[in-house]
This record gives structure tokens, sequence and C-alpha cells, in this order.
């Protein structure tokens, strides 16, 4: 009888949780990732990102930039330097199931970065690289919530500044002339803090905000990047990938991040233009 009873609370809390609404507190985005093999190298990229999924495709957006720079102090060491933004909207229609009956969260997050790192040849013909950069960054998660709840407006917000540390090793494939690729893995510890909000307690407790304060999580991303360059115009490269975000490591059932980023976009190599010309 007693374990009938153990199951049957677990089960509604279950049920509990699935119901509420997450709010998302990180995004990932491409990882800075230059394809250096010599000294004086350089990059400079501008990306578009998105990470699509199904909310997203029918009442939201998740759209984003990403700005990258780095260079090659040496055969073996690069600086690097890289902005992100983001832009977001999730809509939910759930009515009698959450702490507000429909919601509709537009995020803001942007995030600077700074980092070094260190990468050397695993073959002798330079065809395939070993990377590892590690940087930290500095910026702000925000977003408003606005909804109805048994049929009243209401409407909340709440901002945290964020900062970041990542340690980030790679392995760059040079298969041929005009193709790059290269697997990348990131390990990051986001800090939140200096928060603002107008949740009410109880809400922020609903939801886990509550404990996000002060907090400190991890979270790992793994990437595949590719790189298209053509034999005229071989310092400008067309450059896309696929990134996939783990939740954060963390009990916190209700925090969540967002699991895919895809980005496209231009990257230049200052170095190889002035070799053309």
């Amino acid at each position: 009888m007693k374990t009938k009873i153990l199951i049957g609370l677990f089960a509604i809390n279950i049920v509990l949780i699935s119901c509420r609404t997450p709010r998302f507190i990180y995004s990932p985005a491409p990882p800075n990732n230059p394809y250096f093999r010599e000294k004086g190298e350089s990059k400079i990229a501008a990306y578009y990102s998105t990470a699509a999924d199904e909310n997203d495709l029918q009442q939201g957006y998740n759209d984003g930039l990403d700005l990258q720079a780095a260079y090659a102090v040496g055969d073996h060491f690069a600086l690097t330097a890289d902005y992100f933004k983001r832009n977001e909207k999730d809509a939910y229609d759930d009515y009698d199931r959450n702490l507000f009956d429909n919601s509709v969260i537009r995020y803001d997050r942007n995030l600077t970065n700074f980092g070094a790192g260190y990468f050397t040849p695993i073959t002798n013909d330079k065809k395939i690289m070993f990377n590892i950069f590690g940087g930290i960054g500095f910026g702000k998660f925000s977003f408003t919530d606005n909804g109805f709840d048994n049929n009243i407006n209401y409407s909340r917000y709440y901002s945290s500044d964020m900062s970041k540390w990542y340690i980030q090793p790679s392995i760059n494939f040079f298969p041929g002339k005009n193709f790059r690729t290269g697997i990348i893995g990131k390990v990051s510890w986001v800090h939140y803090g200096d928060v603002s909000t107008s949740y009410t307690p109880a809400e922020l407790e609903y939801f886990d905000l509550d404990i996000l304060t002060g907090k400190t999580l991890s979270l790992f991303e793994a990437t595949w990047n590719m790189q298209l360059t053509f034999n005229k115009i071989n310092w400008i490269h067309i450059d896309g990938g696929f990134t996939l975000c783990s939740e954060p490591f963390s009990n916190l059932t209700n925090l969540e991040a967002r699991n895919l980023n895809t980005s496209i976009g231009l990257s230049i190599d200052l170095s190889k233009m002035k070799m053309t010309n």
C-alpha cells in the first residue's frame, strides 16, 4: 500500500513539473574556432544564428548575430574576441496547466568574450590541427513575460548580469584546398548575478528563478563547423555549423538551455588578402 502511495505521489509530481513552461537561461553560440596553422593568420567573421524548434516555428522565433575576431600572434598562440546577441520569443497557451494561463516571453541576450589559445599540428603536413582555447565573457540576460491569468492581463520582467568562463578544445581538418571542417567541444561555467525582477517570490520559486541568483551553472556544447573557400578569392570563406548544447548540470528542474544553434556567415582572413594583392 505504501509503495502504491509513493508511486502515485511521484507520478503527480512528474505531471506537475512537466506542465510548467520553462524559462531559458542560456542559448548557445557558434564557437570562435579559427583555422590557424601559422603566425599572422587572422579571422574576422559575422554569422546569422537561429535555433528554431517546434515552438519557434509555430508562434515564436530565435534569431541572433555573432561577431568574431582572432589573430595568430605566433606559430602556436592566438588571441580571440567575439560578441553574441540574441532575440527570442516563446508563446505558450496551456490553460489551467501553469502558473499563468498563457504567456508570451521575449528574451534579450548579449555577451562579449575575450580569449587566448594554443594550436599545433597533429600531422607533419598540417592537415590536422589541435587547438585549445579558453576565455572569459561578460553580458546580460533578460526577458519579459506577458499574458493572461484568469482572464486578467499580467506583465513581468526578469534581468540578470552574466559572467562566463570556458575551455574549448577542437580538432581542425584540412582535407582539400577549398574545404575545412572542425569538431569543437566547449565546457562553460556561467554565473548569474545582480538580478532585477517584478516576479513575486512565489512566482520566482515556481520557475526556480529564486535560486538562480549567485549561481554558477556548467554546460557542455558540441559543434561541427565547416568552411568553404574559392581559388581566386581565398581570403573570404563561407562558414557554417551546428551546435548542440546540454541542459545545465544542476538539479534546477525548470531552468533550461536552448539545445540547438545553427549558423551561417562569412569569414575573412586579412593575411590572405595581402598575399593575393
